[in-house]
C-alpha cells in the first residue's frame, strides 16, 4: 500500500519554525537522554530564546555551566537557568 504525498518546490524553515529570527539558534543533540520525548542523538534542535517555557515545553537548560536538553517539568525545584525553548527538531534520515 502506498500513501500519496503532495510535493512542493520550496520549503522555508523560517516560515514553519522561526518566529523570532534574532533569538533562534540551532543545536545538535549529543546524548540519548531525551529519546522518550522523540529527541535522538544527532537531531538538530531549533531553539527560540525569546519564548517563556510552558508546562509541557522541552527546554535547553544551563546546569552546572553546561547546556542540556530537559523536559521543563523535570527541572522544577532544581537550580537551573532556562536558556531557550525547543520549537522543533530536524532529523537526518540517511
Amino acid at each position: 500500500m502506498f500513501t500519496s504525498v503532495r510535493t512542493t518546490t520550496t520549503l522555508s524553515l523560517d516560515e514553519h519554525f522561526i518566529k523570532h529570527t534574532a533569538a533562534t539558534f540551532f543545536m545538535k543533540v549529543e546524548g540519548d537522554g531525551m529519546e522518550d520525548h522523540g529527541i535522538f542523538k544527532g537531531d538538530t534542535l531549533i531553539i527560540d530564546r525569546s519564548l517563556s517555557p510552558e508546562k509541557n515545553s522541552i527546554v535547553i537548560a544551563v546546569i552546572d555551566g553546561e547546556l542540556t536538553v530537559r523536559d521543563f517539568q523535570s527541572i522544577d525545584g532544581e537550580d537551573v537557568t532556562v536558556w531557550g525553548v525547543v520549537r522543533g527538531s530536524i532529523r537526518d534520515l540517511l
